[in-house]
């Protein structure tokens, strides 16, 4: 169950990332949902950070390659800055795991 849950959050992630040119509100997102899956499922708060944060990166390099449309210019390079997105994802997964178990 944690695994389906958390593809079905990168999905929704790199649905918001392809659908928007507002990065606040998709960072937003990926801290939220993050912290929140980490509240549920708080074992692997790695992987559930990096799962749900690499699908900006992901979308942002397919959108150099003309591959997704997006509502913004896509970058003149590979976006190595998109990586950012893993910053609020792993924190906020480490974040809800640790509520979790403070919780216990």
């Amino acid at each position: 169950m944690h695994w389906i849950c958390l593809l079905a959050g990168a999905a929704f992630i790199g649905w918001s990332h392809a659908h928007t040119d507002e990065i606040p509100v998709v960072l937003g997102f990926v801290l939220i949902l993050s912290a929140v899956l980490a509240v549920v499922f708080p074992r692997m708060p790695w992987a559930t950070g990096f799962i749900v944060g690499i699908p900006v990166f992901l979308v942002e390099t397919l959108a150099h390659y003309h591959l997704v449309r997006v509502p913004y210019n896509a970058s003149a390079g590979i976006p190595w800055v998109a990586l950012i997105a893993l910053i609020p994802a792993l924190g906020g997964a480490f974040f809800g795991s640790a509520m979790r178990h403070l919780n216990r």
